[in-house]
C-alpha cells in the first residue's frame, strides 16, 4: 500500500517478485535480484560466511528480509535465526531486519542512480573495491553507511 507521499509505481525496478517500501523508496525487485542483493547484505553485516550460506539458508533470510519474519525456518540458519531470537534480531539497539533492507536498498539505489547517469563508478585497485561518485564529481566518493556488525553472533554451522 502506497502513502501519499510514495510514488506508486517503484522507482527501482527489477521485476514485481518483492515489492517494499523503505524510507521513502518502493522498489521491486524479481527473486533473483532480490536475494542476491540479501545475501551480499547478509555477508557485509557479517552475519554470515559465503562458503556457509545455502540455498535454504538463503531462503530464509530472503523471508526475513522481506516479511520481517523467518516463519517455519527451512535451514540450520533460520533455525538459529529463530532460536537466538531477539539476541541476533535486535542487537545493541539495532535491528537485523532493518539494516538488511539498509543495504539493500542502499545497492538497488546506486544501480538506479547509475542508470540514470547521477553518479559514476570506478574500480580502485588499491581496495580491490567499486568506488562510487556523484557525475563529474571525482572528488567526493559515495561510500556505504556506516552500519553495525553481527560478526560476534554470526551462524557458524
Amino acid at each position: 500500500m502506497a502513502r501519499d507521499w510514495r510514488q506508486a509505481q517503484p522507482n527501482y525496478q527489477s521485476g514485481g517478485d518483492f515489492v517494499l517500501e523503505f524510507r521513502s523508496f518502493r522498489y521491486g525487485f524479481n527473486t533473483v535480484d532480490f536475494s542476491q542483493r540479501v545475501r551480499r547484505a547478509a555477508l557485509e553485516l557479517g552475519l554470515v560466511d559465503d562458503d556457509r550460506l545455502d540455498e535454504e539458508g538463503l531462503v530464509d533470510l530472503v523471508r526475513l528480509a522481506s516479511t520481517g519474519t523467518v516463519g517455519l525456518p527451512l535451514s540450520e540458519l533460520g533455525d538459529y535465526l529463530v532460536t537466538m531470537g531477539d539476541e541476533i534480531l535486535h542487537r545493541n539497539g539495532e535491528s537485523l531486519v532493518y539494516w538488511l533492507r539498509e543495504l539493500v536498498f542502499r545497492g538497488a539505489w546506486l544501480d538506479l542512480q547509475l542508470m540514470e547517469e547521477q553518479i559514476e563508478v570506478a574500480f580502485d585497485e588499491e581496495s580491490m573495491e567499486f568506488v562510487y561518485y556523484p557525475a563529474g564529481h571525482r572528488s567526493r566518493e559515495i561510500g556505504m553507511p556506516p552500519h553495525p556488525s553481527w560478526g560476534d553472533v554470526a551462524f557458524r554451522a
